[in-house]
């Protein structure tokens, strides 16, 4: 049953938009979370001037709003809202490519532009930039991932930080832009990320102070030569030498590198093969009897690395000495791989019928679509992870969707000082937790500079089994409150947290004084990030 409030602005809506753009079905929306949000209207604009409106209405009968993107934001609560009762504003039929500079590489994108659409716009106009992937797939919106300060593997791996400027509507009604555009430096405004006076784009970032309509973003070029590099770590003792090595690594040569993962055996496998459901132990967890057959299956160690090199070919050369100087005291496996190598080596065993069905065709197809992900080329290389406990994969060709196809699937994404010790009572804390609650410890190590880790861990259930959605949030709950106790606090908080971040101790003052300044109504996606 709708309040009168939003009966008033669904008609009003109605008038300006067409009813087609307001959708009243007020059918609960779920997510990979496990948990379901009221949500009473869902509203699609196709242009900044509808969405003005839509905050104009908002505001005139204090409707709260939430805007989405594409809503694919998997494991942090996709197009949930914080809270109950907010009008989703989706915004994924605003996807044009506004403008392109096929010199400097600058691209302004509405926020329904996904990967997948821009590597299309890029192929048809030919030009020879990177797209900014992440793992979360093809269809995730770019503004999106950039707002919530993702970040990838390719050369300009921060994503927020690659955003040039961007225009939002604020909870008034009113369009912000920079000082620097309306000083008339509005071309040199995309190119110039700071601008001139304080920075204000910033606040747009995990906040709510708006609802961004357009966004300029940089492009890397594809280089001449890109080549990835893969290494092992056998024993699991070797972890703070790794730590040490890709520290060093990402020092002398992380000019011309993205970011470097090291990845737990727990984490390649279920990269590699299907989750053994026939085979778990008493405990609910993964044997290890059973965890070393399939290490020796797949030819996985206790640690991987991956990496990769963007540069001309003397600058490639170069940096593959330096990497296997500083990692050979600790890589008991060291390769390095192009794109072309790898197809290559596809196509030769596909042609060979004796292995055409055998295990190996399924490791080089994994291998085929990293080397697209590093290549800059949207891939759903890590969109299996959120299937290998629960849902049901799509048909081949169709694209993945863990919401609609019922996976279980929370992130816990901690920031981790790069320092062996402090990386080694993080990898003991998550994985002690983890087994605790019967969850697999699949554990992530990402560069995001030479001084600090983003670590991601995927907690897997069954949403069908009411018992495992527990476990999964209690499991989640225990690593936030024992990882902050430890200094190890997420860098990105899904909507079930986010209200940890209200505490009068944690948030800034100033922050509270801003909202209550430019939403005083609180219209725009209250709860989040805490405000």
């Amino acid at each position: 049953m709708l309040d009168h409030q939003i009966e008033q602005a669904m008609l009003d809506w109605g008038a300006v938009l067409g009813n087609d753009a307001v959708d009243f079905s007020a059918e609960p929306i779920a997510s990979t979370l496990g948990s379901t949000k009221r949500v009473p209207l869902r509203l699609t604009p196709k242009d900044v001037t509808e969405v003005i409106s839509i905050v104009e209405i908002a505001g005139k009968h204090k409707v709260p709003l939430y805007p989405i993107s594409t809503g694919n934001n998997w494991g942090y609560g996709s197009k949930s809202p914080v809270i109950d009762g907010c009008v989703v504003v989706d915004l994924s039929k605003m996807d044009k490519v506004l403008a392109f500079d096929a010199q400097t590489g600058i691209v302004t994108l509405e926020p329904g532009v996904t990967q997948r659409k821009l590597n299309a716009y890029l192929q048809k106009k030919g030009c020879s930039f990177l797209i900014p992937v992440t793992g979360a797939g093809p269809d995730c919106s770019l503004i999106g991932n950039a707002l919530e300060r993702g970040y990838g593997i390719t050369p300009y791996a921060d994503h927020f930080a690659a955003v040039m400027s961007l225009e939002a509507v604020l909870p008034d009604g009113t369009l912000y832009t920079s000082m620097l555009d309306g000083f008339g430096g509005g071309d040199v405004n995309n190119l110039f990320k700071w601008g001139v006076g304080p920075y204000v784009d910033g606040i747009f970032s995990q906040g709510n102070f708006g609802i961004v309509t357009k966004m300029t973003i940089a492009l890397a070029p594809i280089p001449e030569r890109m080549e990835a590099f893969f290494f092992s770590v056998k024993r699991d003792d070797k972890l703070e030498l790794a730590v040490e090595k890709v520290r060093k690594v990402l020092r002398e040569v992380g000019t011309v590198t993205g970011s470097i993962n090291l990845m737990n055996k727990h984490r390649v496998l279920s990269m590699s093969e299907a989750y053994p459901w026939d085979a778990i132990g008493e405990d609910g967890l993964i044997p290890d009897a059973v965890l070393q057959k399939m290490m020796r299956r797949n030819q996985v160690m206790d640690w991987t690395g991956v990496g990769a090199i963007y540069g001309n070919k003397r600058v490639v050369a170069a940096v593959k000495k330096e990497i296997k100087k500083i990692l050979s005291p600790v890589a008991s496996r060291l390769v390095f791989l192009t794109p072309g190598k790898v197809s290559f080596l596809a196509h030769l065993l596909g042609a060979i019928p004796v292995v055409r069905d055998a295990h190996i065709m399924n490791t080089v197809a994994t291998l085929k679509k990293t080397m697209d992900l590093f290549a800059g080329e949207p891939s759903e290389i890590a969109l299996p992870l959120a299937y290998w406990k629960s849902g049901e994969k799509p048909k081949e060709g169709d694209p993945m969707d863990p919401d609609r196809d019922g996976c279980g699937l929370i992130w816990y994404s901690p920031l981790i000082p790069m320092r062996p010790d402090v990386t080694r009572e993080f990898v003991e804390m998550a994985s002690r937790i983890c087994r605790a609650h019967k969850i697999e410890p699949l554990i992530t190590l990402t560069s995001v500079s030479d001084r600090c880790w983003d670590s991601t861990v995927p907690i897997l259930f069954d949403k069908r089994n009411q018992a495992e959605i527990g476990r999964a949030h209690a499991c989640y709950e225990e690593l936030l409150d024992a990882g902050r106790k430890l200094g190890f606090v997420p860098y990105r908080l899904g909507i079930q947290s986010m209200g940890l971040l209200a505490d009068e101790s944690v948030q800034p003052k100033l922050l509270r004084k801003l909202k209550n300044a430019i939403d005083p109504d609180n219209i725009i996606a209250p709860g989040r990030y805490g405000l």
